[in-house]
């Protein structure tokens, strides 16, 4: 063979390793969050352990800690499993911090003396390795399928500000007053709606003026949330700055008493810095990095609102079809820079606190507040009934009269002792104005379950198998 050919040959052989390994790699992108308190922490620590056990053989045999999952994941005639290994990759270039993932699991192993996860107050990233082996019937393409699963967490706050980015700050500021001095909010934002009052139409701008505004009405969002239990809270990054803190274009508030500012009045300043928060909030987030992602779970404590009464149900209500809305849009038309979300996995977590029979009610009302008079279309966006770590077992009570019922038994956290807690019925859809007067039930803050501290551990969990199979079906 000349020398020619060899080249040639050469320049074959490596056009073909080349193709088979663009064609053997995929990388799927998936956002994970949800509004605060509802578990996002704990659902990537949990989706990753529970994949990395299933990747693992124990003593010949792979663990079926996600059997949903499993079932796609078969090997020809049914028998064994495509999938070879899990493994998290290294972070490399990552420009985003690494989600702590170690450090997290072996803090929620240690069961009633464990700490559950805190809020999450930044973005952080973590990325997945599934080698699957490929069906024989894909003919001329070798060598094993890796599937990248790159997954981001950041605070859910953030994804309010969606909606905003499509509003002017005369807009927002009308409609944020008119909550502002609805029956509700009123009382927290009392000592804000004050300080309007004594503002001119003309006043000069002041970055006195403007923070101590700020800080009213940023009070007024904290105090709606924490006595009230309120989500539909904007601007995000006012409750959840980020790594960046309070940073001076974040220092306006909302008001409507200067129509029409003029350059060098507090009105314009205002005005200047909201559409400057927009700016940095499109461009360094949604942008840079959530329009990477072209799969997003929203995770959602669809059961501590409910039972926190109306007006934080009805709150929660209005944020979760304000996200599902811009989520249906998406859906339809291409996001930022062309790109689309084509799949959206809405999550009702905590399911484990009311027992088996009423988890399918739990994932219906999600779907109807959520979906309202806007409707995604193709069936992209899927919902669900989870645990991430289940806390809780399915037991039947007999009340003093002699009459069983269903509940859930679960260790309540500081305590010793197991309790069963029983929360009644759960509505399938729409709420009914009835069931607002009856008592709310009291949602205990359940101790987590022990486990072994250690990677590839499975932690035990309600359904979380079936909302990953359906987010990554078309990719397995």
């Amino acid at each position: 063979m000349n020398r020619f050919s060899i080249a040639l040959r050469d320049g074959i052989h490596a056009t073909l390793d080349a193709t088979n390994s663009a064609v053997n790699v995929r990388t799927l992108r998936i956002a994970v969050t949800g509004l605060s308190r509802a578990g996002k922490t704990v659902f990537l620590v949990s989706m990753i352990s529970n994949l990395m056990a299933m990747g693992r053989e124990v003593a010949g045999t792979r663990r079926n800690t996600l059997p949903e999952l499993a079932k796609l994941l078969k090997g020809e005639n049914g028998e064994g499993s495509r999938l070879i290994d899990v493994e998290i990759e290294n972070s490399g270039t990552q420009d985003f911090p690494l989600f702590d993932y170690e450090g997290l699991r072996d803090r929620l192993a240690k069961g009633a003396n464990g700490v559950w996860p805190p809020v999450t107050d930044r973005p952080a990233m973590i990325t997945l390795r599934l080698t699957l082996r490929r069906p024989s019937k894909l003919g001329q393409i070798s060598g094993n399928k890796i599937l990248r699963i790159e997954l981001l967490d950041y605070p859910g706050e953030w994804l309010l500000d969606l909606p905003l980015l499509e509003q002017s700050y005369e807009a927002w500021s009308a409609e944020t007053l008119a909550g502002l001095r609805g029956e509700i909010r009123s009382k927290f934002a009392a000592e804000f709606l004050a300080f309007l009052q004594t503002l001119q139409p003309s006043a000069p701008a002041s970055d006195k003026t403007a923070e101590h505004g700020f800080e009213l009405y940023k009070d007024a969002l904290l105090r709606s949330r924490q006595e009230a239990g309120l989500r539909w809270l904007q601007p995000g990054r006012f409750l959840m700055p980020g790594p960046e803190g309070e940073i001076p274009l974040m220092k306006f508030f909302p008001w409507t008493g200067a129509p029409s500012p003029v350059r060098g009045s507090l009105g314009a300043v205002l005005r200047d810095r909201f559409d400057a928060y927009k700016n940095l909030v499109r461009t360094s987030f949604f942008e840079k990095h959530f329009s990477r992602f072209t799969r997003q779970i929203v995770l959602v404590d669809t059961l501590g609102a409910l039972f926190a009464g109306q007006t934080a149900f009805e709150d929660t209500t209005r944020a979760l079809r304000s996200i599902g809305e811009s989520y249906a849009q998406q859906l339809e038309r291409g996001w930022i820079a062309g790109r689309k979300i084509d799949s959206v996995a809405f999550a009702a977590t905590k399911s484990d606190h009311v027992d088996d029979l009423q988890r399918e009610n739990l994932k219906g009302l999600l779907k109807c507040y959520v979906e309202a008079d806007k409707v995604p279309t193709r069936g992209r966006a899927t919902y669900h009934a989870i645990a991430a770590v289940r806390c809780t077992t399915d037991v039947d009570i007999v009340d003093t009269e002699g009459r069983s019922h269903r509940a859930v038994m679960g260790l309540p956290l500081g305590q010793t002792r197991l309790r069963p807690f029983r929360a009644g019925t759960v509505p399938a859809d729409k709420v009914p104005k009835s069931y607002w007067s009856n008592s709310y039930f009291v949602m205990p803050q359940l101790a987590p379950p022990e486990f072994p501290a250690g990677d590839a551990h499975p932690i035990e969990h309600l359904n979380l198998d079936g909302l990953l199979a359906e987010l990554l079906k078309d990719e397995l």
